[in-house]
């Protein structure tokens, strides 16, 4: 199940979660090329661990904002019609 996760002011959508147990040998090294095959696998483009867990995420972009202003905008229609003044 695909979720979105928080950290460090990014957001991130979990494409998959792993026990850490999985890339680590009998040694308690981590098996790196395993993590990165994974990662390669499932088109992630970054790698979160938790606690015991790894998270294979596709980073979400910061969406693009155009600041509001106080102008008037006059609507197509608005400008067709003359003002009405009282005479």
């Amino acid at each position: 199940m695909k979720g979105l996760y928080f950290y460090n002011g990014n957001v991130y959508l979990v494409l998959r979660n792993i026990s850490a147990s999985y890339f680590f040998n009998k040694q308690g090294e981590l098996n790196r090329e395993l993590l990165n095959a994974w990662k390669e696998y499932l088109n992630a483009d970054h790698i979160l661990k938790t606690d015991n867990r790894f998270l294979f995420c596709e980073t979400v972009p910061e969406p693009e904002w155009n600041e509001i202003t106080n102008e008037i905008i006059v609507t197509d229609e608005e400008q067709l019609q003359p003002e009405q003044q009282d005479i």
